[in-house]
């Protein structure tokens, strides 16, 4: 069970990464958001077309934040993750796991460093760590390592799969619009979604193919059932990045003659936009073995 728990966080924590991916390959010429299309006539001051625009249309509101994210060089992530699984099978077992992530990320070059705390029925588990061009580092229990070179790929091809460039970005995410409502709160505009399990493996199958093909992945997509999916998403209204995700999910599978249920509610907050120059490694963690 706790495998199969640990290869769908993963793929859920790709898909938040991925929504703040660049590609530095943009076009010099791609489109800019049409806010001025939908403004007043011309003789209104700045500050009244501003606040008379209309609320753009989900498909709008993704299109301006997937270029705004484009030339993104960093920024940081903080995530509160509470899961209830049940298992079925030989030896049934119910517990609640509770996450607390941490994390400042760099796009170019892709860096990451992460403080996860953890809760379980077993204990409270502790860990750092720094993704790097040279190498992973890993902290728990105050004893760094550093990760073996063969088992980096599969780390690796996961954040690399947050170098999707904007138009790719926009068009896994349009089955979501369809399902997607936009509000406005203060200086945020909200998008606000239930999303079908159909249409969110989808995204998810796509987002994984750019990350290459790993098997045990695709096994959990095609055996994964999506009982429902809420997502709710805060836009910046003058930069257009993201400020806010929270997703509320409930889904199945089955493996290795158990069936999993699992409810999880993971609430998101962005800060640091082009703030975090580096990624500095501490020293104890370059000499680790």
């Amino acid at each position: 069970m706790k495998k199969w728990t640990l290869v769908l966080f993963t793929a859920m924590l790709m898909m938040v990464i991925a929504a703040c991916g660049s590609d530095n390959d943009v076009e010099e010429g791609a489109a800019t958001p049409p806010v001025e299309e939908t403004a007043p006539p011309a003789e209104t001051s700045p500050v009244e077309e501003e606040s008379q625009d209309e609320v753009p249309t989900a498909e709008e509101l993704l299109q301006r934040s997937v270029e705004a994210s484009a030339n993104l060089k960093s920024f940081a992530m903080n995530a509160d993750i509470k899961q209830h699984i049940v298992v079925e099978g030989e030896q049934s077992q119910e517990q609640n796991v509770d996450m607390v992530l941490e994390s400042e990320i760099t796009m170019d070059p892709m860096e990451m460093m992460q403080i996860i705390e953890m809760d379980t029925a077993e204990g409270k588990v502790e860990m750092k760590q720094y993704i790097m061009e040279d190498g992973i580092y890993v902290e728990m229990d105050n004893q760094w390592m550093k990760i073996p070179q063969e088992q980096e790929q599969e780390i690796r091809d996961s954040m690399d799969m947050a170098n999707a460039g904007p138009d790719q970005q926009l068009e896994q995410f349009k089955s979501i619009a369809q399902d997607t409502t936009v509000t406005e709160e203060g200086d945020v505009y909200i998008l606000t979604a239930d999303v079908s399990g159909d249409n969110l493996k989808e995204i998810a199958k796509s987002m994984m193919s750019q990350a290459g093909n790993d098997p045990q992945m695709e096994a959990m997509m095609e055996q994964m059932d999506i009982k429902s999916v809420s997502l709710v998403y805060g836009v910046h209204k003058e930069t257009y990045l993201p400020t806010t995700t929270d997703l509320d999910m409930v889904l199945e599978l089955e493996a290795e003659g158990e069936k999993v249920t699992l409810e999880m509610k993971m609430k998101s907050t962005y800060s640091k936009y082009d703030e975090i120059d580096q990624i500095e490694v501490p020293e104890e963690a370059l000499n680790a073995q």
